[in-house]
């Protein structure tokens, strides 16, 4: 698998391996049974990381759901610029890896189209993301973000969580729906908030990970 064999060669060059060692798989991988893994990463995906990234700070080798067999996690800057500047047909977002979405967003969804349907389907998209309207876009982000803030609470706390939510939901409303007001912006918004909290819970979101919950048995 090349983008494996490249994730190797990164590897080497962070860990200085010797001479004798090139030819061999020496990304490290977490130090704990596969099945433990992929539990953890259901239900404490942030305690997974945090301490996957204490013991191999760079990168390392998970075995976790969703992905694919296998998952190389880059932390290391000059690594991550090599991915993101490299050879796109070496380094490249495949749709293959976000199977979990489909129960979500279906099969025909940008997110899991490859090669020349995903360019085409990706120019249909492109015009409204161009030039003046970007601008357009950003000014009205600031808008909606700043009548967000002004309505918290002074003095109290709160959850940053839920007021992050509610920009980024405001602004799919209004720049994606063009929805600023009235009944309908109002239905679709609940309806929108409903379908996101259903995966606040590990228990709710593991069907995503875990095909045989996607089963319809009548």
């Amino acid at each position: 698998m090349k983008l494996f064999s490249d994730c190797q060669e990164l590897a080497t060059k962070i860990y200085k391996v010797p001479e004798r060692m090139k030819d061999k798989t020496i990304i490290p991988s977490l130090n704990y049974p596969k099945f433990l893994q992929r539990l953890r990463w259901i239900f404490d995906p942030v305690g997974y990381m945090e301490s996957a990234a204490k013991q191999f700070p760079d990168i390392f080798d998970a075995k976790v759901l969703g992905f694919g067999n296998n998952v190389v996690f880059v932390q290391e800057p000059q690594a991550n610029q090599k991915v993101l500047t490299n050879d796109r047909k070496i380094f490249k977002a495949s749709g293959d890896q976000n199977k979990t979405l489909i129960p979500i967003v279906g099969s025909s969804s940008l997110f899991l189209l490859n090669g020349d349907r995903h360019k085409r389907e990706r120019k249909l998209l492109m015009p409204p993301f161009h030039g003046d309207r970007i601008k357009v876009y950003g000014e009205l982000i600031c808008e909606l973000t700043e009548q967000i803030i002004d309505n918290l609470p002074i003095g109290q706390t709160f959850s940053a969580r839920i007021t992050m939510q509610e920009i980024t939901l405001q602004v799919i409303l209004e720049t994606v729906f063009g929805l600023h007001e009235g009944d309908r912006s109002e239905k679709l918004k609940q309806k929108i908030s409903e379908f996101s909290e259903i995966f606040e819970s590990p228990f709710t979101s593991a069907f995503l990970l875990l095909p045989w919950l996607q089963k319809d048995l009548g």
